[in-house]
């Protein structure tokens, strides 16, 4: 069992590094990443010292980089970096999680007035250590009818990662945000990831708003920005999507991952090396690799 994309407690997940390592462990998963974003907290905890005995499989080292691509919120995944350079060089990258999350809120809350939104900004609470602020700002949205005429899609109400996507995230949006002040470019964080000799692909293609434009592009869009490959098999894809883009790897000769997008408790349908229960990511996957990512670098 191959899953190479799950978050901690050191970016937006639920668990803390040790109890990740005993789920994995339980769950027989042997191919492991922690891929938390913008941050290699994981792999600085104590536990790491001894991640062995916790775990028997091969952990990979790995993050999750917040990036701006055409005024969309994209992802890039990193596997195989050095620990050190890295670290040193995420502090000039990316803004620390909390200052991050402070900035965004501030950020909806503008556009919110610019839409229009009916809504109390004192009711916008959250814990800028641990989360966004997308979740309250969502269900202040929702609290009144009226609001509801600004989404794009319906489904937005209903879900905070459909309304970060299709709204916050989407440049066609009434409620869209600007937030490259936030974040790197894609070709930067691939960039930053192979000067430390890691690998970097494009996390998780079918859950961006612009989606099938992107997809269109695709074979561009990697090699404008210097990535290594794709995610091709993710918690949210059909099983024609994890196709599609298998072929297209196939195709360009390029790398694959694949992985559940483990949070814990925050994202409760979906267990970690599963995803929502039919997830099985193949070894195919990491024979696209190089050999010395394969050997584990945590």
């Amino acid at each position: 069992m191959i899953d190479v994309h799950t978050h901690t407690l050191c970016s937006d997940g639920a668990d803390s590094p040790e109890e990740l390592l005993r789920r994995a462990a339980q769950a027989g998963v042997t191919y492991l990443s922690i891929t938390d974003h913008n941050s290699v907290g994981a792999y600085r905890d104590p536990v790491m010292d001894h991640w062995r005995e916790l775990y028997p499989g091969t952990l990979i080292r790995g993050i999750e980089i917040t990036c701006m691509f055409e005024g969309e919120i994209v992802e890039v995944l990193g596997y195989g970096y050095d620990l050190q350079r890295l670290e040193a060089l995420l502090s000039s990258l990316v803004l620390p999680f909390r200052e991050k999350q402070l900035r965004e809120a501030e950020l909806i809350a503008a556009a919110f007035d610019r839409a229009g939104v009916v809504y109390d900004r004192a009711n916008i609470t959250f814990d800028p250590d641990r989360e966004s602020s997308r979740k309250a700002f969502l269900r202040e949205l929702v609290r009144t009818p009226e609001n509801l005429a600004l989404l794009t899609d319906p489904a937005s109400a209903e879900k905070s990662s459909r309304f970060t996507r299709q709204e916050i995230y989407n440049p066609a949006s009434p409620l869209y945000v600007d937030e490259s002040s936030l974040y790197p470019t894609v070709a930067a964080a691939a960039k930053a990831i192979h000067d430390c000799g890691g690998i970097a692909l494009l996390a998780h293609l079918y859950i961006y708003a612009h989606a099938p434009q992107f997809r269109i592009r695709l074979s561009d869009i990697v090699r404008e920005n210097g990535l290594d490959g794709v995610e091709c098999a993710h918690s949210e894809f059909t099983p024609e999507q994890i196709i599609d883009l298998e072929g297209f790897c196939r195709q360009e000769g390029l790398m694959m991952s694949g992985g559940s997008d483990y949070h814990g408790t925050r994202k409760p349908d979906i267990s970690i090396g599963r995803g929502k229960g039919a997830l099985a990511v193949p070894e195919e996957y990491l024979r696209t690799w190089p050999p010395h990512i394969l050997q584990g670098h945590a």
